[in-house]
C-alpha cells in the first residue's frame, strides 16, 4: 500500500512538473496556448516511467517493449505477442519510441503489424524516420518486437 501511494505520489507530481514546464515553454513563446513543440517533447519525457510486465521494458513514460524476437512468420509474431500481453509494435509503437522514448528506430526488415489485406502484413522497409513502412507477404519469416501500453 505505501509503495503504491509513493508510485502514485510521483506520478502526480511528475504530471504537475510536465505541466508547469509546457506553460513555461509556452510562455517563452509567447503564447498562452501551448502546442506541440520541442519543449514539450522535453516536459513529457521527464514524466515517471511506466512499470513493464516480465520480458518488456520501457521505452518512454507510456510504453513497454520486448527486445528482437524471431524471425518467424507475422502469424506467429502476433500469437507470440498476444500469449505474453502484447502487440506486435506498429507504426504508432516505433513513432513514439522515437520521439519520446530512447529514440532508436525501427529495424529494416522488422514486422511493423497488422495485416493490412488479404496475404499482407506491414514491414519496417525504410531508415527514414518519416516514412519507414512497407507491405509484404504476412508469410515471410522477419524479426520483430511486442509493444503494450
Amino acid at each position: 500500500m505505501k509503495l503504491e501511494r509513493l508510485t502514485q505520489a510521483l506520478l502526480v507530481a511528475g504530471l504537475l512538473i510536465t505541466t508547469a514546464t509546457t506553460a513555461s515553454a509556452a510562455r517563452q513563446r509567447g503564447g498562452s496556448d501551448p502546442s506541440p513543440a520541442a519543449a514539450d517533447v522535453q516536459a513529457l519525457s521527464i514524466a515517471p516511467a511506466i512499470t513493464c510486465p516480465a520480458g518488456f521494458y520501457s521505452v518512454g513514460a507510456t510504453l513497454c517493449m520486448t527486445g528482437a524476437l524471431g524471425p518467424t512468420s507475422f502469424a506467429n509474431a502476433l500469437a507470440y505477442c498476444q500469449a505474453i500481453g502484447g502487440s506486435v509494435a506498429g507504426y504508432g509503437a516505433w513513432r513514439y519510441r522515437i520521439l519520446y522514448g530512447d529514440g532508436i528506430a525501427a529495424p529494416v526488415g522488422w514486422w511493423l503489424g497488422p495485416i493490412t489485406a488479404d496475404d499482407n502484413a506491414l514491414f519496417v522497409n525504410s531508415g527514414d524516420v518519416g516514412n519507414f513502412d512497407g507491405e509484404g507477404s504476412r508469410f515471410d519469416s522477419r524479426y520483430f518486437a511486442c509493444s503494450k501500453g
